[in-house]
């Protein structure tokens, strides 16, 4: 009865640390991707419309790497999760102010074509 109680406690703590083996394993893999979208993201429009959001995913990027050289693998994979929402984030942002940006010229551009419009009227009945 000892041994298979023993034996069950052992089979749990080397699954558990597997487990956490694979969490750092995942974890470091998506650190790079995530380090380079994040470089592109910054080197666009997000630079001037998600400020806030990058410099967030910027902490956490530290955050992933500290978790990471501690070998705490649940941490980490977590931090490059929360990373990646943040940088999804990011993109929403810049999107909405690009398309804000569009907004804004297309109703000059509607408002101009409407002053040559009524022009073209008056001009016209005349």
């Amino acid at each position: 009865m000892k041994r298979l109680l023993v034996g069950t406690c052992c089979l749990l703590v080397f699954a558990t640390g597997s487990g956490f083996a694979d969490e750092l394993k995942d974890a470091s893999d998506k650190l790079q991707p995530l380090t380079e979208r994040m470089t592109k993201i910054s080197t666009g429009k997000a630079a001037d419309f998600a400020k806030g959001q990058l410099a967030t995913a910027q902490e956490t990027l530290g955050a992933a790497k500290a978790a990471l050289a501690a070998k705490n693998g649940p941490l980490a994979l977590q931090k490059t999760e929360l990373m990646d929402l943040q940088l999804t984030i990011a993109e929403a942002k810049t999107a909405e102010m690009e398309a804000a940006e569009q907004l804004v010229l297309r109703r000059a551009e509607l408002k101009k074509l409407e002053t040559q419009f009524d022009q073209l009227l008056q001009a016209g009945g005349k």
